[in-house]
């Protein structure tokens, strides 16, 4: 079902992904007993549980990754939901700690019921997707936030200037409702889950052409690795990743540059003044240059102290999230700055 299982990173774990959409109940309880037996399994990551369904991002020691599907599958709640992994493309454990947490599959800011997500858009497979891409007149919609599509995209792929899922969500729905009702869409993002739910949402708005990359980036990552030698990629870039990894490699192109001094680069990272946080990339010069922070007097100062000290002076958020993951708002002259520190 899974097979061929890929090659663990050097620590042993490797990193996959799945969601399923399917009426869940006593989502309280699933949430605990999913909490107690994969933390007895040694597996880390981040999984949403709703009464859609579920939401998983994991790092799984090697060895569990058999005793993880043979949980799935004798489990009365998930047998025969979860019918593949979608394997990442560099491993390791990605995550410290594993957080089993109750809220929405994706923050999609309207209501999806399951009644929604039934009008599913249709998948393409990732060895046909470079055939869908030369469909004439088709809109190519990247899922992904802004920060995502900097350091990785298919070509002519149209990313709204937004900074959360919902207000993409909004945006393409506006943007699609001056379309032919059968115009050709494509949608793809990182593993697929908001391309199903935004796929469903629009087939609601009675679009009938909707089409989304199954797998998202991640499995068409896996495609081109196996057909590298024969086929060209679609895809340029990196693939960002919400984990400690915050990218994996499809292609050698470096499509973005450092926020500190413009050089070629498209390593994120987040300011090491945890306060702060700023998401942004960092070349290795700047790195060293700037103790791994934005540069800002404060944050340089910060990050040097101990642990116990950054918890006894921690202070409150330092940007709005817009700011957070716009560096192009914050920074001048290689430094972020920030009113507060007038």
């Amino acid at each position: 079902m899974d097979a061929p299982y890929p090659v663990p990173g050097s620590d042993g774990f490797v990193t996959l992904s799945f969601y399923s959409f399917f009426s869940l109940q006593s989502i309280q309880t699933t949430r605990s007993h999913l909490q107690a037996q994969w933390e007895a399994l040694g597996i880390v990551g981040r999984v949403y549980v709703s009464n859609e369904g579920i939401n998983a991002q994991l790092s799984v020691p090697f060895a569990k990754i058999i005793d993880l599907r043979e949980w799935l599958e004798h489990s009365t709640v998930f047998r025969g939901r979860i019918s593949r992994f979608n394997w990442a493309l560099e491993h390791s454990q990605a995550f410290k700690a594993l957080h089993v947490r109750v809220r929405p599959l994706v923050a999609a800011g309207v209501e999806v019921g399951l009644d929604v997500l039934a009008n599913e858009p249709e998948y393409v497979e990732p060895k046909d997707w470079g055939k869908e891409l030369d469909t004439p007149d088709a809109l190519v919609l990247d899922m992904r936030n802004t920060y995502e599509y900097r350091v990785g995209r298919f070509d002519n792929a149209v990313c709204p200037d937004v900074d959360t899922f919902r207000e993409e969500l909004d945006q393409v729905r506006t943007m699609c409702s001056t379309r032919p009702r059968d115009a050709p869409i494509l949608m793809y993002c990182t593993g697929g889950i908001r391309c199903s739910v935004a796929g469903a949402v629009l087939r609601g708005d009675g679009l009938t052409n909707v089409k989304t990359l199954r797998g998202g980036v991640i499995a068409y990552g896996q495609h081109v690795r196996k057909t590298q030698e024969t086929q060209e990629s679609r895809f340029r870039g990196k693939n960002f990743t919400f984990d400690k990894r915050r990218g994996e490699v499809v292609t050698s192109e470096i499509l973005a540059k450092c926020d500190q001094c413009g050089s070629e680069c498209d390593t994120f990272v987040n300011c090491a003044h945890t306060s702060c946080n700023l998401l942004f990339i960092q070349c290795p010069g700047c790195a060293e240059k700037h103790k791994k922070t934005c540069g800002r007097e404060l944050c340089v100062e910060r990050a040097q102290l101990s642990h116990e000290e950054r918890v006894k002076q921690k202070l409150p958020p330092q940007w709005s999230h817009r700011e957070r993951v716009r560096p192009e708002l914050v920074f001048r002259d290689g430094v972020a700055h920030n009113p507060l520190d007038n």
